[in-house]
């Protein structure tokens, strides 16, 4: 089990989140999806396990991701199989958070009981030393034993691949990007970790073909070519689209076929719909899931797109199919091929509100997304449909 709760943090007042393979939110703006989702990432970074104790920490890790709220009445909790770590402002005001390890039956094999009592022991003379002048010491000491731990246990950690909605500029401004920095220009870290891996992705990979969008990458004498059709253009002059699509595909393809060491990585894609027609919504969804299900990375998805919502479903609906009809996989297979199925239990997808509350938007009963959130918006713009029309042939 892997959860994340999080109480009274900017837009967010509650929010109780199952960490699944796969976990989206869609919601208004300005509700707090990008928050979580940065959230989820931190708490699964081994940066965070090593030394957000403090928090000056903390706010290096939210201001990592550009978050600036107030910690007067938050709280958070997040618990793993192997782990948990609780903060409030009490505890990051008195430098110390409560942090817990409960070691699996894998890393009990690997570690000796002796360093784990030890471990828990150096944890508890800190927390019950507050002003020790030992402190830094025994700091270092126990970080040292969670690194003999989290390296045997990989599950414990991941790396983070934060793929912003910004991305567009490391296309439009790509031959810039190296000037930006070197005039200290302000942007935020996050959106600097994203170009520096957009860098090494197209200088590694160089060519590729992505057949599912018809797009031919070319990485030549220090600029981007994209061919489309047998035509042949500069990114920087192709659609908003493309523009905003091929940055997410590269380093999407770089981390998991090129940079591939491993380690378990969260994914996190803002609004991955940006500038897409429906129809390539679509085929991006299917392209992250066949991407992804067979690694042991996650997948995190802010969306204010009903169509990423549909595609998932319909994903979710072929995975159902098949478990209810294992005879009918062929056929099932012929409309959606497995390799993109989507199990019911490994995705988690919530509505994030006005209120600052987070709902859960899957229905346990047809083991499907809701179709209520999905067709929400359809539903009044048909609504006003109906009522002018019928006022229009009223005569």
């Amino acid at each position: 089990m892997e959860k994340l709760i999080v109480k009274n943090f900017g837009p967010i007042k509650e929010a109780e989140i199952d960490l699944t393979k796969y976990v989206v939110f869609i919601g208004d703006t300005s509700t707090g999806k990008s928050v979580l989702a940065k959230l989820i990432t931190i708490f699964r970074d081994n940066d965070l396990t090593f030394g957000a104790d403090r928090i000056e920490e903390f706010h290096k890790l939210l201001g990592h991701y550009n978050i600036d709220f107030d910690l007067e009445e938050c709280s958070f909790e997040y618990i793993h199989d192997n782990l948990r770590i609780t903060m409030s402002k009490k505890d990051l005001e008195s430098r110390k958070s409560k942090f817990l390890i409960t070691p699996t039956n894998e890393t009990k094999k690997n570690i000796k009981k002796d360093s784990l009592i030890e471990l828990n022991n150096k944890i508890n003379e800190i927390l019950d030393n507050e002003n020790n002048q030992y402190e830094d010491k025994f700091v270092d000491d126990f970080k040292k034993m969670i690194k003999q731990i989290i390296n045997t246990d990989k599950s414990l950690h991941s790396l983070p691949i934060y793929i912003p909605a910004e991305r567009i500029l490391v296309s439009m401004l790509s031959s810039s990007i190296s000037g930006l920095w070197a005039n200290n220009v302000a942007l935020p870290n996050c959106f600097k970790d994203f170009s520096a891996r957009y860098e090494v992705a197209r200088r590694e990979i160089k060519e590729l073909y992505f057949e599912l969008f018809g797009i031919n990458f070319k990485w030549d004498n220090e600029l981007e070519y994209v061919k489309i059709e047998e035509k042949e253009y500069s990114l920087s002059k192709t659609s908003s689209g493309i523009q905003s699509l091929l940055p997410l595909l590269l380093v999407l393809e770089y981390e998991i076929n090129y940079a591939d060491n491993g380690q378990v990585k969260t994914i996190l894609i803002e609004e991955p719909e940006l500038n897409l027609f429906p129809v390539k919504q679509k085929n991006l969804i299917n392209y992250l899931i066949e991407k992804i299900k067979e690694t042991k990375n996650n997948l995190v998805i802010t969306t204010h797109s009903p169509y990423i919502l549909s595609s998932l479903d319909t994903l979710m609906l072929a995975k159902n199919a098949f478990d209810e009809h294992p005879d009918l996989k062929e056929e099932i297979n012929a409309i959606v091929s497995e390799d993109k199925w989507i199990d019911y239990n490994e995705i988690s997808v919530y509505e994030v509100r006005n209120d600052g509350k987070v709902y859960s938007i899957k229905n346990e009963e047809f083991r499907s997304i809701d179709t209520n959130a999905i067709d929400g918006v359809s539903d009044v713009i048909s609504e006003e449909f109906d009522k002018l029309t019928e006022l229009r042939y009223a005569q």
